[in-house]
């Protein structure tokens, strides 16, 4: 245990746990590994679930950081990259939710939905965007401050604005998207419903991580939430990993379009028979 005098200048307020940061590090780097493997290796491709290598990545390089602050608290790069990259990789996820859903609109007809699957797409990654801009602008804006021996709150601020309008688009997604899925559940096959199940459940780890980091922010650097490590690991790390690992079992490329290519074939080549 560190002493007192050392957690005065400990930015955490603890000692990161080492054992922490090396499973969830083993935990995203597995998961994405398999996203990779997935999304190139399926018949059906879906590219855009590329989404989750990308924020997988990030997710691993949040908890390097964490690893690297372990063994020094003091160092201001890796403290400054876990909270960037954490912060904003949901995001990512957030987006592949997105595109599921446009997907299945796109397949079965957008009857039942307020929306076009060419409008979840532009709306809610737009969203997403914005989210992600806000959220980076904060984290440079709160290094910035970091570096001149100021206290980080306008960067604070504007990261919490990212995250509080990512949490209230993903809780519009969710909304919508059960909404339709409640009206066309009879004409979804049993692997889309498996998608779809996935992706609720991915989404409301999104959501709940969302809340977490709502209100650590909120309360600021110094806050109950913020230096107990225990939230992170729970409220953050945990739900974010089970939603690439929901991912990694009812994958897009072998749930959604699992009616149109089976058996060895693709659609094309039954097109050719069937001509």
């Amino acid at each position: 245990m560190a002493s007192e005098e050392g957690l005065n200048y400990n930015p955490y307020g603890y000692i990161p746990s080492r054992s922490a940061a090396a499973a969830f590090i083993g935990l995203y780097g597995l998961s994405t590994l398999l996203h990779v493997v997935q999304t190139l290796g399926y018949k059906s491709k879906v590219w855009w679930m590329l989404v989750f290598v990308a924020g997988g990545i990030m997710e691993i390089l949040g908890w390097v950081g964490r690893l690297q602050s372990s063994f020094d608290v003091t160092k201001p790069t890796p403290y400054l990259m876990q909270i960037i990259t954490l912060i904003i990789a949901p995001a990512w996820f957030s987006a592949g939710c997105y595109a599921v859903t446009g997907a299945l609109i796109h397949r079965i007809g957008r009857q039942g939905s307020r929306l076009s699957a060419r409008a979840y797409t532009i709306l809610f990654v737009a969203c997403d965007c914005i989210s992600i801009a806000l959220q980076g602008v904060g984290g440079a804006t709160a290094g910035k401050e970091a570096d001149r021996g100021q206290s980080p709150e306008k960067g604070r601020a504007i990261m919490l604005a990212g995250i509080i309008f990512q949490l209230l688009t993903m809780c519009l997604f969710l909304f919508l998207s059960i909404q339709f899925y409640r009206r066309r559940w009879r004409d979804l096959d049993r692997h889309r419903r498996k998608l779809v199940w996935g992706t609720m459940f991915a989404s409301l780890c999104i959501i709940a991580r969302g809340i977490f980091r709502t209100a650590e922010l909120g309360e600021g650097w110094k806050g109950f939430l913020f230096i107990h490590e225990i939230f992170t690991i729970d409220l953050d790390g945990f739900p974010i990993v089970l939603c690439m690992l929901v991912f990694n079992i009812v994958h897009p490329g072998m749930t959604l379009d699992v009616e149109e290519v089976s058996s060895g074939e693709t659609v094309e080549k039954k097109e050719a028979n069937v001509a």
